[in-house]
């Protein structure tokens, strides 16, 4: 249309043309929103979930596309139609959506606590209102990456025994299914009495080939009984105690949540975010719930103006100090009083959280050799127990065939 069309006949602007042409432009930004929004709903998601590993990818790759200059929006464009998460590439079609509302992305990811963590967010928003969106990023990015391989330590630390035991078990079951019952076959016929080990193994082996049944529903009420229970607060921080209390794995859980503490802590503290807020958002990062409760307590002491050291319970006003903190070690409360007094927190915990860290690796390290040997006994111990019980009999029936 020229633009001779705007003005009327005696050269004044006529702004009707100008609305209606604004309108059709409006409708049809709108279908194609609403196309776009249909492509990604159309699909039903009922388990879906975005897991680190593929949250670290998505903002690895924004990441990337923002530092090579290309704009938000066209960045948010190339990664939903490259992400293979339904969830997730709904998301961010929501977030390039949002943007033409006037939505911000962070406002946007609130909307999804299960896919985004609150030290994302935070930052995020932190970038949206400084607009320091290559440092962020790149936080973000080593962030996600460290937290990923922690996570994983963490949860090869306190599962490879289980996988150890798991494949003890599964021996031990087809052992009693398939052996134990061929074999005990032939002393039934000569109807003479069993040993009581034997006997034992036998009653064991018949449980689980006729009523197996029984088991799996009582694993399956144990199962959702752990569930209900587990939803209920009292019981989160039952669960939550037992675990820093665990015997050998107490000092990975403790350890662990002071790491991801000090490490979102000093993040956002170096994006400077204020010093309440980033307790805050730190107490939500932490995963054990008695370490949430602490850190919120400690920051509210803080908001009413006493220090975060005295808060953890370092006294040093007197000559002999009386440290009672059972979660946060004496280190650690000596290193924010340093802090206190020299302004240098942020350093100041990247060097203990290093310290941390390798000490935390190396445990872990050391746990996994310690454990194989000691699988490797309770292997042999229900193994020789089942061949004992095996044996004894054929004894018996050696010493009858003797006075024969």
């Amino acid at each position: 249309m020229l633009a001779g069309s705007f003005y009327d006949k005696y050269g004044n602007f006529d702004n009707t043309k100008f609305i209606q042409l604004l309108k059709k432009a409006q409708k049809a930004q709108f279908k194609e929103d609403f196309k776009a929004t249909w492509a990604t709903k159309k699909q039903v998601i009922l388990f879906a979930s975005v897991n680190k590993k593929e949250l670290w990818q998505m903002l690895n790759k924004f990441s990337i596309f923002i530092n090579s200059g290309i704009d938000i929006k066209w960045a948010l464009w190339i990664l939903s139609k490259q992400i293979k998460n339904p969830l997730l590439k709904r998301i961010v079609v929501e977030m390039r959506m949002n943007i033409d509302h006037g939505i911000s992305i962070h406002d946007t990811m609130i909307a999804y606590p299960k896919a985004f963590d609150p030290l994302t967010v935070a930052l995020i928003e932190v970038w949206e209102k400084t607009g320091q969106l290559w440092n962020i990023l790149a936080e973000l990015d080593r962030n996600l990456l460290e937290s990923i391989e922690l996570k994983w330590k963490v949860k090869w630390a306190m599962i490879y025994p289980m996988i150890l035991l798991g494949l003890t078990i599964c021996m031990v079951v087809f052992m009693m299914i398939f052996i134990v019952p061929r074999i005990t076959e032939s002393f039934a016929k000569t109807g003479s009495e069993l040993p009581g080990i034997t006997q034992f193994v036998v009653s064991v082996s018949n449980f689980l080939t006729q009523d197996w049944w029984k088991l799996l529903l009582i694993l399956f009420w144990v199962f959702f009984a752990m569930k209900a229970i587990n939803m209920t607060y009292a019981w989160k921080t039952l669960f939550a105690t037992i675990f820093t209390r665990l015997p050998v794995f107490w000092y990975i859980v403790r350890q662990s949540n002071i790491i991801y503490f000090i490490k979102s802590f000093t993040i956002l503290i170096d994006a400077w975010v204020l010093l309440l807020e980033a307790m805050k958002t730190s107490s939500k990062v932490v995963p054990n719930l008695l370490y949430k409760k602490e850190l919120i307590r400690i920051k509210n002491e803080v908001e009413v103006w006493l220090t975060i050291s005295k808060s953890l319970g370092l006294n040093l006003d007197y000559e002999t100090s009386i440290y009672l903190n059972k979660l946060f070690s004496e280190e650690f409360a000596y290193v924010v009083s340093t802090w206190e007094e020299t302004w240098s927190l942020s350093e100041s915990l990247k060097k203990i959280w290093l310290n941390y860290n390798s000490e935390l690796k190396r445990y872990i390290w050391n746990l996994s050799s310690m454990m194989e040997p000691i699988i490797i006994v309770i292997v042999g111990m229900l193994v020789g127990t089942i061949v004992i019980a095996i044996m004894l009999p054929f004894f018996e029936l050696w010493k009858v065939a003797k006075k024969l």
